[in-house]
Protein backbone atom coordinates (compact mmCIF):
# COMPACT_ATOMS: atom_id res chain seq x y z
CA UNK A 1 0.00 0.00 0.00
CA UNK A 2 1.28 2.68 -1.03
CA UNK A 3 2.89 5.43 1.86
CA UNK A 4 1.65 8.84 1.62
CA UNK A 5 2.50 12.28 2.67
CA UNK A 6 0.35 14.31 5.02
CA UNK A 7 -0.01 16.97 2.60
CA UNK A 8 -1.53 14.43 -0.56
CA UNK A 9 -3.35 12.45 2.20
CA UNK A 10 -5.16 15.87 3.42
CA UNK A 11 -5.74 16.62 -0.46
CA UNK A 12 -7.38 13.35 -0.76
CA UNK A 13 -9.55 13.68 1.96
CA UNK A 14 -10.36 17.42 0.57
CA UNK A 15 -11.19 15.82 -2.57
CA UNK A 16 -13.00 12.80 -1.44
CA UNK A 17 -15.21 14.95 0.36
CA UNK A 18 -16.19 17.61 -1.74
CA UNK A 19 -16.78 14.69 -4.42
CA UNK A 20 -19.37 13.28 -1.47
CA UNK A 21 -22.53 12.98 -2.99
CA UNK A 22 -21.61 14.02 -7.06
CA UNK A 23 -23.83 11.90 -9.21
CA UNK A 24 -21.26 10.48 -11.72
CA UNK A 25 -22.06 10.70 -15.12
CA UNK A 26 -22.00 7.57 -17.34
CA UNK A 27 -22.00 6.83 -21.24
CA UNK A 28 -23.36 4.86 -22.92
CA UNK A 29 -22.26 4.02 -26.24
CA UNK A 30 -22.30 0.16 -28.17
CA UNK A 31 -19.64 1.19 -30.76
CA UNK A 32 -16.95 3.09 -28.23
CA UNK A 33 -14.45 0.49 -26.44
CA UNK A 34 -14.05 0.80 -22.72
CA UNK A 35 -10.62 2.29 -21.25
CA UNK A 36 -9.40 3.56 -18.17
CA UNK A 37 -6.74 6.72 -17.06
CA UNK A 38 -5.49 7.53 -13.84
CA UNK A 39 -5.27 11.22 -12.70
CA UNK A 40 -2.17 10.73 -10.51
CA UNK A 41 -1.54 12.53 -7.55
CA UNK A 42 2.12 13.06 -6.62
CA UNK A 43 3.52 15.53 -3.83
CA UNK A 44 7.29 16.67 -4.48
CA UNK A 45 8.11 17.79 -1.54
CA UNK A 46 6.36 21.59 -1.91
CA UNK A 47 2.92 20.65 -3.27
CA UNK A 48 0.89 18.21 -4.83
CA UNK A 49 1.15 17.97 -8.52
CA UNK A 50 -0.97 16.46 -11.11
CA UNK A 51 1.35 13.69 -13.61
CA UNK A 52 0.40 13.95 -17.48
CA UNK A 53 2.40 12.03 -20.23
CA UNK A 54 3.47 13.53 -23.46
CA UNK A 55 2.55 10.57 -25.78
CA UNK A 56 5.02 9.79 -28.42
CA UNK A 57 4.22 10.96 -32.26
CA UNK A 58 4.30 7.07 -33.09
CA UNK A 59 1.48 5.92 -31.29
CA UNK A 60 -1.70 4.77 -33.38
CA UNK A 61 -4.35 7.08 -31.41
CA UNK A 62 -3.69 10.39 -30.01
CA UNK A 63 -0.38 11.03 -31.24
CA UNK A 64 1.93 13.82 -29.24
CA UNK A 65 -0.80 14.36 -27.14
CA UNK A 66 -0.87 15.45 -23.15
CA UNK A 67 -2.65 12.79 -21.65
CA UNK A 68 -3.07 10.14 -17.96
CA UNK A 69 -1.74 7.55 -17.85
CA UNK A 70 -4.15 4.47 -18.99
CA UNK A 71 -5.18 2.63 -22.35
CA UNK A 72 -8.29 0.23 -23.60
CA UNK A 73 -9.42 -2.62 -21.07
CA UNK A 74 -7.98 -5.68 -22.24
CA UNK A 75 -10.26 -8.99 -21.07
CA UNK A 76 -8.09 -10.15 -18.16
CA UNK A 77 -7.99 -6.95 -16.62
CA UNK A 78 -10.99 -7.14 -13.58
CA UNK A 79 -12.25 -3.81 -13.50
CA UNK A 80 -11.50 -0.41 -15.41
CA UNK A 81 -9.56 0.60 -12.14
CA UNK A 82 -7.44 -2.43 -13.08
CA UNK A 83 -6.95 -1.18 -15.92
CA UNK A 84 -5.83 1.73 -15.11
CA UNK A 85 -3.92 0.58 -12.95
CA UNK A 86 -2.23 -1.93 -15.28
CA UNK A 87 -1.22 0.72 -17.94
CA UNK A 88 -0.08 3.24 -15.30
CA UNK A 89 2.50 0.71 -14.80
CA UNK A 90 3.06 0.20 -18.17
CA UNK A 91 3.66 3.56 -19.37
CA UNK A 92 5.58 5.27 -16.26
CA UNK A 93 6.68 2.33 -13.82
CA UNK A 94 4.63 2.96 -11.50
CA UNK A 95 3.26 0.07 -9.78
CA UNK A 96 -0.59 -0.81 -8.35
CA UNK A 97 0.96 -0.86 -4.91
CA UNK A 98 2.59 2.72 -4.97
CA UNK A 99 -1.72 3.96 -5.50
CA UNK A 100 -4.31 4.74 -3.18
CA UNK A 101 -7.52 5.25 -6.08
CA UNK A 102 -9.23 7.75 -4.21
CA UNK A 103 -12.22 8.69 -6.77
CA UNK A 104 -13.94 7.91 -10.20
CA UNK A 105 -14.67 10.84 -12.09
CA UNK A 106 -16.88 11.25 -15.11
CA UNK A 107 -16.77 9.63 -18.05
CA UNK A 108 -15.48 10.71 -21.06
CA UNK A 109 -15.95 9.80 -25.42
CA UNK A 110 -13.03 10.22 -27.39
CA UNK A 111 -13.24 11.29 -30.95
CA UNK A 112 -11.44 8.09 -31.48
CA UNK A 113 -14.56 6.02 -30.18
CA UNK A 114 -13.57 5.37 -26.67
CA UNK A 115 -15.24 5.88 -23.61
CA UNK A 116 -13.11 6.52 -20.45
CA UNK A 117 -13.17 6.41 -17.05
CA UNK A 118 -11.01 8.42 -14.89
CA UNK A 119 -9.62 7.39 -11.54
CA UNK A 120 -7.75 9.67 -8.92
CA UNK A 121 -4.90 8.32 -7.38
CA UNK A 122 -2.65 8.63 -5.09
CA UNK A 123 1.43 7.90 -5.30
CA UNK A 124 3.72 7.46 -2.83
CA UNK A 125 6.25 10.53 -2.69
CA UNK A 126 9.33 8.52 -3.25
CA UNK A 127 8.00 6.43 -6.33
CA UNK A 128 10.59 6.10 -8.89
CA UNK A 129 9.12 6.81 -12.37
CA UNK A 130 10.07 5.15 -15.50
CA UNK A 131 8.68 6.20 -18.25
CA UNK A 132 8.11 3.67 -21.47
CA UNK A 133 10.21 5.25 -24.23
CA UNK A 134 7.92 3.42 -26.79
CA UNK A 135 4.88 5.66 -25.25
CA UNK A 136 5.76 8.23 -23.34
CA UNK A 137 7.85 11.11 -24.74
CA UNK A 138 7.98 13.30 -21.31
CA UNK A 139 6.31 13.75 -18.04
CA UNK A 140 4.90 17.12 -17.25
CA UNK A 141 3.69 17.72 -13.54
CA UNK A 142 1.15 20.20 -13.10
CA UNK A 143 0.49 21.90 -9.93
CA UNK A 144 -2.92 21.01 -8.52
CA UNK A 145 -3.84 24.23 -7.42
CA UNK A 146 -3.10 25.20 -10.75
CA UNK A 147 -5.05 22.58 -12.36
CA UNK A 148 -7.92 23.72 -10.11
CA UNK A 149 -8.12 27.68 -11.32
CA UNK A 150 -10.91 27.99 -13.53
CA UNK A 151 -9.02 31.32 -14.59
CA UNK A 152 -6.10 29.03 -15.64
CA UNK A 153 -8.33 27.62 -18.84
CA UNK A 154 -8.42 29.91 -21.87
CA UNK A 155 -9.69 29.24 -25.59
CA UNK A 156 -6.44 28.02 -27.63
CA UNK A 157 -5.99 27.90 -31.21
CA UNK A 158 -5.41 23.50 -31.43
CA UNK A 159 -3.58 22.47 -34.53
CA UNK A 160 -3.20 18.68 -34.74
CA UNK A 161 -3.02 16.39 -37.59
CA UNK A 162 -4.03 19.09 -40.34
CA UNK A 163 -7.45 20.17 -38.22
CA UNK A 164 -7.23 23.34 -36.81
CA UNK A 165 -10.21 24.14 -34.21
CA UNK A 166 -10.44 26.28 -30.44
CA UNK A 167 -11.27 24.83 -27.50
CA UNK A 168 -10.78 25.38 -23.79
CA UNK A 169 -7.15 24.37 -22.96
CA UNK A 170 -4.67 24.44 -20.02
CA UNK A 171 -1.04 25.68 -20.57
CA UNK A 172 1.69 24.53 -18.57
CA UNK A 173 5.27 25.95 -19.70
CA UNK A 174 4.24 25.92 -22.88
CA UNK A 175 2.40 22.00 -23.17
CA UNK A 176 -0.95 22.74 -23.67
CA UNK A 177 -3.85 19.88 -22.40
CA UNK A 178 -6.80 19.67 -24.76
CA UNK A 179 -9.13 17.43 -25.84
CA UNK A 180 -10.60 14.39 -23.71
CA UNK A 181 -7.92 15.18 -21.03
CA UNK A 182 -8.43 18.91 -20.67
CA UNK A 183 -12.65 17.74 -20.61
CA UNK A 184 -12.06 15.26 -17.31
CA UNK A 185 -10.11 17.96 -15.60
CA UNK A 186 -13.20 20.59 -16.15
CA UNK A 187 -15.64 17.79 -15.47
CA UNK A 188 -13.43 17.59 -12.21
CA UNK A 189 -14.01 21.33 -11.35
CA UNK A 190 -17.79 21.07 -12.20
CA UNK A 191 -18.04 18.20 -10.27
CA UNK A 192 -16.08 20.11 -7.14
CA UNK A 193 -17.93 23.22 -7.24
CA UNK A 194 -16.61 25.83 -4.58
CA UNK A 195 -14.80 22.90 -2.95
CA UNK A 196 -11.71 23.32 -5.80
CA UNK A 197 -10.07 25.74 -3.46
CA UNK A 198 -10.58 23.96 -0.50
CA UNK A 199 -8.24 21.20 -2.46
CA UNK A 200 -6.41 23.23 -3.76
CA UNK A 201 -5.51 24.87 -0.75
CA UNK A 202 -4.52 21.32 0.77
CA UNK A 203 -2.65 20.14 -2.14
CA UNK A 204 -0.04 23.83 -1.36
CA UNK A 205 0.19 22.92 2.15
Amino acid sequence: MAQLSDRLIKTGEALVRRLNGHRWHRLESQDARPAGVLMPLWDDGQTVRVVFTKRTETLPHHAGQISFPGGMAEDDDPSLMDTALRETHEEIGVPPEAVKVVARLDQVLTITSFVVTPFVGLLSPDVEFVPNPVEVAKLIKVPLAKVLDRNQYRTTEINWQGMQFKQPALTHNGDVIWGATGRMLLNLLDALGDGAAEVARAAKG
